[in-house]
């Protein structure tokens, strides 16, 4: 368990909280992907929930092991020894995970690109803060903004530390994300995360290198006055 707790991977123990995660989801009868099902424990509870089929994967050989052995018998589960983050993803109904703290971002990044109805996700809190933050809240940045285009995010409730095993220092929080359909090209994208490195200084001081004449500062746009620019500054 050491090990895991360093890359950020932690275990959830509570049981009422594993089952509502599963309930959010919704998955009976849909295609369900899961992100890094380790032990099973979460698994357990997708499959006691009826979906079509469930594809898991999962990076750490030795859980592999354990989760094909564990549900040899069950024609519903396909286990995918692989890195999610590397892994052609293909298009399913639900995916769900609590993944670990250390790639949060890049696979909330990932699952921009990939198509899915919603996402039920166990993250830290102060992540999942900041993808529901607003204009001027303190959390507000580029992971709110670019959140907040690409999804529609519901935190739905904050998940006590002592849950976990090993014990991390921070809470965690589930959120669902549901995909807006909002598609970016690069030279979009690369103008909003230039905004917000520089989040406190005026649009026209973050963008010096392409003549925007906006006053206004970073930390103040909605997402709607963010993708305006973007569009501007691509024409």
């Amino acid at each position: 368990m050491r090990k895991f707790k360093k890359l950020g991977q932690v275990f959830l123990n509570n049981p009422k909280i594993l089952e509502n995660e599963v309930r959010l989801a919704q998955v009976e009868g849909k295609t369900v992907l899961e992100i890094g099902p380790g032990d099973g424990r979460l698994t357990q509870r997708i499959l006691d929930c009826n979906p079509k089929k469930l594809i898991a994967i999962e990076k750490d050989t030795r859980f592999v092991e354990l989760l094909k052995e564990k549900f040899s018998s069950d024609y519903r589960i396909e286990i995918v020894n692989a890195d999610f983050l590397e892994y052609e993803i293909p298009e399913v109904d639900v995916i769900i995970g609590n993944i670990p703290y250390y790639i949060s971002s890049p696979i909330i990044f990932k699952l921009k690109d990939l198509k899915f109805e919603h996402a039920v996700l166990m993250v830290q809190r102060e992540f999942a803060e900041k993808m529901v933050a607003k204009p001027n809240d303190r959390n507000y940045g580029r992971l709110s903004v670019t959140s907040q285009i690409f999804f529609n995010v519901e935190y739905l409730r904050t998940v006590q530390k002592m849950s976990f095993s090993p014990i991390p220092k921070v809470d965690s929080a589930l959120i669902r994300i549901k995909p807006t359909g909002v598609k970016l090209s690069k030279f979009e994208e690369d103008i909003i995360r230039n905004l917000f490195q520089h989040k406190n200084k005026t649009v026209k001081n973050a963008l010096k290198d392409y003549g925007i004449n906006d006053n206004r500062r970073v930390r103040t746009l909605t997402k709607e006055e963010c993708l305006q620019i973007a569009a501007e500054v691509a024409l």
